[in-house]
């Protein structure tokens, strides 16, 4: 089975890239403008069910970025480009906070795009020409800037990546380790074992979205992918403007 994972060629395996990508840019959507919307539709199960669908979104975009380490022809500009993604995507998220913008939500709350960015770092460092200890030191440190910047997701993102990475080849033992890290990151997030209702609004999601990944995405491309690969780029910031904006 973990052979058939591997190579793709399971039936259930039909979901390409782009599919998956905008999947999880909708759910995110819907997630990040469930309160406003909630304002208009007033049905309590909507502001529920949308504020836990989006946590099937970050879980997809770890995946893609270990993925994207292995396919891109670039990994310095990849790089770049994610870290400029991350500046530009900072005004947006901050405006779109709870607290509006300012000094601390600009430079002390970042969004999971840099967390992206710092596990694409962490990725480059593991599988670079130094000596392990150099590497892992590295890793660390990539992980240590996530904690003082207070990215989301923070540590456990890049845990995460590095997970979808390391075990690329294995599905199977992949998925079950993963199920272990996602518990163990929403304890660091909510502070605490997660109850009935954590588990239901975080792990469920989390947990869709590894068994999708595992067992239904094909590993193939859209049929646009340029315009699929540059669209998240532009809605991830837009999406947070029109929510300042219009909300």
């Amino acid at each position: 089975m973990e052979q058939r994972l591997r190579e793709r060629t399971v039936p259930t395996q039909i979901i390409n890239r782009d599919l998956l990508k905008y999947i999880a840019l909708v759910l995110m959507t819907l997630g990040h403008w469930a309160f406003d919307l909630y304002k208009w539709i007033h049905v309590r199960p909507f502001l529920q069910i949308a504020l836990a669908v989006q946590f099937f979104a970050p879980p997809v975009f770890f995946f893609f970025i270990a993925e994207g380490y292995h396919y891109t022809k670039s990994k310095e500009k990849y790089a770049v480009r994610l870290f400029v993604f991350a500046l530009i995507t900072q005004v947006p998220h901050a405006l779109a906070g709870p607290d509006g913008l300012n000094w601390q939500s600009l430079f002390l709350q970042w969004s999971v795009v840099m967390t992206l960015f710092l596990g694409l770092m962490a990725l480059i460092a593991l599988h670079g020409p130094w000596k392990l200890p150099l590497r892992l030191l590295a890793v660390a440190a990539c992980m240590g800037v996530s904690y003082l910047l207070k990215t989301e997701w923070r540590v456990s993102g890049i845990c995460i990546i590095l997970l979808f990475d390391l075990l690329r080849r294995r599905p199977l033992l992949r998925f079950g380790l993963y199920i272990f890290l996602v518990y163990a990151a929403i304890i660091m997030e909510i502070g605490g074992l997660p109850g009935m209702r954590d588990f239901w609004r975080y792990l469920v999601p989390m947990y869709c979205a590894g068994i999708v990944i595992t067992f239904f995405y094909s590993g193939k491309r859209g049929h646009f992918p340029v315009f699929s690969k540059y669209f998240f780029y532009v809605w991830y910031p837009l999406h947070l403007l029109l929510k300042w904006l219009i909300f």
